[in-house]
């Protein structure tokens, strides 16, 4: 009998939510390593907004950008960083790594859907929890001592939609550079390169880069989007809501390939292990 949609979504949040709690368990395991991860990341947070005060002592903007609006993009760059390895990043390393084991068989063998699970197969809670927010409380600080700038309640709904658009965009993206271990069986160094890909985009605000790099990072890399897009959404520099159409339909694009290669890449494994 065919499951309805909404039996469907149950499984799915069942899956998430069994995963996320297991993910916690594990990362209270070992919390010596977290606090160490917290330490490394306050102490480099601590260090760029050194750098910042210094770059904007000497100049009044950055593409355009004054030093409240950067702190501001920082911010958003901060939590697409962390939600990043939160989710993503890790459940990559981890798909790579039950491909070569062969690990992947076990999964495949359950009574679920595949994809979602490899997809949020470690959801770090502690991360979120204990990370992410300490990490970043200098910076919220700043930013609030420091705003100039005032985000109505348009660029706030379209900011929002942005950053989650992105995200989806470049994780799938991400996703399908970790699909070429089904066929080579290595996967660190591509699962590298697509970290250093979503982050490029973190470096500078929309505005700075040339026409052709935006229309590539817009499109067949999709790096512009969640950092990049949703500041200038936020602060209004881009009223254009043309953009965020665009960016959901290279997310919704990106979603569609990543199904249709991960059943090529089912293949593969399946044709290898027999």
């Amino acid at each position: 009998m065919k499951q309805s949609v909404f039996e469907e979504i149950r499984i799915r949040w069942v899956i998430l939510r069994a995963n996320a709690l297991f993910s916690l368990r594990e990362s209270l395991a070992y919390s010596l390593n977290n606090w160490g991860g917290l330490a490394s990341t306050v102490v480099y947070m601590l260090t760029y907004l050194v750098f910042l005060s210094a770059i904007f002592g000497k100049v009044k903007s950055v593409a355009g950008y004054n030093y409240s609006e950067i702190l501001l993009f920082t911010l958003v760059t901060q939590f697409n960083f962390y939600l990043s390895w939160i989710w993503s990043i890790k459940n990559l390393d981890r798909l790579g790594e039950d491909v070569k084991s062969g690990k992947l068989d076990l999964i495949l063998t359950k009574p679920l859907p595949a994809l979602w699970y490899v997809t949020f197969q470690k959801v770090d809670l502690f991360m979120l929890v204990f990370e992410m927010w300490p990490a970043t409380i200098p910076l919220i600080y700043l930013l609030l001592k420091n705003a100039t700038f005032q985000i109505g309640f348009r660029g706030l709904i379209l900011g929002i939609l942005s950053f989650v658009v992105g995200h989806i965009a470049i994780h799938c993206f991400q996703f399908l550079l970790a699909l070429v271990t089904f066929w080579t069986g290595e996967y660190r160094g591509l699962n590298g390169l697509g970290y250093q890909i979503a982050i490029f985009g973190d470096s500078l605000p929309l505005e700075a880069y040339p026409k052709a790099l935006m229309s590539m990072g817009f499109t067949a890399v999709p790096f512009l989007i969640h950092s990049g897009l949703t500041t200038s959404l936020l602060l209004g520099k881009t009223t254009d809501i043309r953009w965020l159409f665009l960016a959901t339909g290279v997310m919704l694009a990106f979603l569609f390939i990543k199904n249709k290669v991960w059943s090529l890449a089912l293949r593969q494994y399946s044709s290898a292990s027999s």
